[in-house]
């Protein structure tokens, strides 16, 4: 029977370990990491292969949803808050489930069974070639292949094409999940860019269409690595 991968970010540490045995029980589940919130662990997290993340909301050094904002994977994400008011905004970063603490043994198999549905269908499903956004108001369909880059805009991101800019509510976690992870690359946290319409790049920045886009050093080298890959 296949395992997922999974890893808890959690500051309390009654609460981790809670988490962590009822894991142990679960044949589906194995953890490989069990932390708080930080730079460190979310340098971890992104270099890992899970498959699901536990995460609280209130925390510290970094609270869930900026550690959310920096996460350059994309797992099932399962939130566990003691506070519901955080709900709504969970479900913006499209999110697999809340689990409001304390939770019981049912309602965390069932949110375990929904993301591990997730994570099955996920691997099956053909990277979309056609986006359906909400623009004024307005549904459209948007062609992936056409992204030129996408610029964070506070609760929003920028779509920029050749042809024109679609202003869309979405965080850029929510967003880049929706695209070919070997098609776009997340360069910097406010900056997504589609990799064949990079025109020239150094260490500093990348072009195009003479828009110079900043470049994390921390994608340097991934950057690198997905150019010398393109067909």
């Amino acid at each position: 029977m296949k395992t997922f991968k999974c890893a808890i970010i959690e500051d309390s540490n009654v609460q981790r370990k809670i988490l962590e045995q009822i894991i142990e029980k679960n044949k589906n589940l194995k953890l490989v990491l069990s932390t708080s919130a930080s730079t460190e662990s979310l340098k971890e997290i992104n270099a890992s292969n899970i498959d699901l993340l536990f995460l609280d909301i209130e925390m510290p050094v970094m609270n869930g949803f900026e550690f959310l904002e920096g996460l350059d994977i994309h797992p099932q994400v399962i939130i566990t808050s003691q506070n519901q008011r955080y709900a709504l905004e969970a479900f913006n970063f499209n999110v697999t489930d809340f689990l409001l603490k304390p939770f019981s043994t049912i309602r965390f198999d069932a949110a375990i069974k929904k993301a591990i549905d997730k994570v099955k269908t996920a691997k099956q499903k053909k990277p979309e070639s056609k986006l359906v956004v909400k623009h004024n108001l307005k549904q459209v369909e948007l062609n992936v292949h056409g992204i030129l880059y996408v610029e964070a805009l506070g609760d929003y991101v920028k779509v920029v094409t050749e042809e024109r800019n679609y202003v869309i509510l979405s965080t850029m976690s929510a967003f880049n999940k929706r695209l070919e992870a070997d098609k776009f690359i997340r360069i910097h946290k406010s900056y997504i860019v589609n990799l064949k319409m990079v025109e020239r790049y150094n260490h500093e920045f990348i072009e195009i269409k003479n828009k110079k886009i900043p470049i994390s050093r921390a994608k340097i080298v991934e950057l690198d690595q997905l150019l010398n890959c393109l067909d």
